[in-house]
């Protein structure tokens, strides 16, 4: 049952407020359980998830016009959220009509090499960080310079899995890897959605990999929640069209990615931020270029950080793609392995202690 804008949740003066995508279950949701805060979802469905797939978390359905200053003012001092401009919205009016100086803590919900967008980072009072990846891409954009403290969390989702291996592997089992007829090693195809930085390559790969691929790979297609809403019609579309494939599975609202990872042999993108998660596994990396060039085979300037630690399929080689994993997985294994180590410990650093990192997170809002 949704609170009543008048009760207390728990005696904490801190809470994770969700207002977006249910996948953010698995970063602001896993964070709210390490800190042990209650969690308020706005959307049913993602309440039903929360409940199905973190039953670990205290969560609570709330509207959002319940959601009002004066309840927030009147029960918490900090809001832990992943849609960064609550802080531009909310806090000059708190401050103004409550004389309240609420703190901000701005969670990200994944560690990519997108960042455009960087650059209108409104003020923040704590912004939590992976590791140096995100620190200095905070830094080159000029982010950092609107945040007063940056706190670094380490790889907290992995451990947490870890942790909850056996519910986790068990509920990925039933749901999602029971679907595939035959026992053969998996891809996992993560392509991102659409946005005015990156194209996706969703559109023209994904029947094109479902073709080649799945005679010899189950082919596990994870879809990204803006490119359902987005083009909810055309992917629907594709997803009807093999939805009894033996050796394809489409994955949406299942938001914990770890338990998928872990089962996955190879990992295929384009921008998605599920590529630097699979680091933790050190296995081959492929990446499908949405901006082909049927001229050229050189890799567009934009191809750093992550797509360093993998092969990029050549536009010549897209129609033989089972040739080309069988004659490079070996090699991609071996020769990136170094560069995938080292992209890993530079995007998240060392594990933390769930004990240590809630105390330095709450230690630094008290000082904001």
């Amino acid at each position: 049952m949704p609170l009543s804008p008048t009760q207390t949740l728990t005696s904490t003066r801190s809470v994770a407020i969700l207002t977006g995508p249910s996948t953010h279950l698995d970063h602001l949701g896993v964070l709210s359980a390490i800190l042990k805060i209650p969690l308020i979802v706005t959307e049913e469905k993602t309440f039903q998830l929360a409940k199905r797939y973190y039953p670990q978390i205290d969560v609570s359905l709330m509207e959002m016009a319940d959601l009002s200053m004066d309840f927030l003012c009147s029960h918490f001092d900090a809001i832990f959220e992943s849609g960064k401009f609550w802080a531009l919205e909310l806090k000059p009016f708190m401050n103004l009509l409550y004389r309240k100086k609420m703190r901000f803590v701005f969670c990200p919900h994944g560690n990519s090499d997108k960042g455009h967008s960087l650059k209108e980072h409104p003020a923040q009072d704590v912004s939590l960080v992976y590791g140096s990846h995100l620190h200095d891409h905070l830094q080159k954009t000029g982010a950092l310079d609107k945040i007063q403290s940056v706190v670094a969390t380490g790889n907290y989702r992995y451990p947490f899995y870890k942790q909850h291996k056996t519910f986790y592997d068990r509920i990925a089992e039933e749901e999602i890897f029971s679907r595939f007829k035959h026992e053969r090693k998996t891809v996992l195809y993560a392509p991102t959605w659409q946005d005015r930085e990156n194209p996706t390559s969703f559109f023209q790969a994904t029947e094109e990999l479902i073709l080649q691929l799945s005679s010899t790979y189950n082919l596990l297609i994870k879809l990204h929640p803006f490119l359902i809403e987005d083009h909810l019609a055309k992917v629907l579309s594709v997803q009807h069209r093999y939805e009894d494939h033996p050796a394809v599975h489409f994955v949406d609202d299942f938001p914990p990615i770890y338990p998928l990872l872990s089962r996955c042999d190879v990992y295929l993108g384009d921008y998605s931020s599920i590529g630097y998660d699979f680091l933790a596994f050190d296995r081959p990396l492929y990446f499908f270029n949405p901006v082909e060039d049927a001229a050229t085979e050189a890799r567009p300037s934009r191809y750093t950080g992550l797509a360093t630690c993998g092969m990029e399929i050549p536009h010549s080689q897209k129609n033989g793609l089972n040739r080309f994993f069988q004659e490079t997985i070996a090699r991609s294994q071996s020769d990136f392995s170094p560069m995938r180590k080292e992209l890993y410990s530079y995007t998240f650093g060392e594990e933390k202690n769930p004990e240590a990192l809630q105390k330095e997170i709450f230690e630094t809002i008290e000082l904001n």
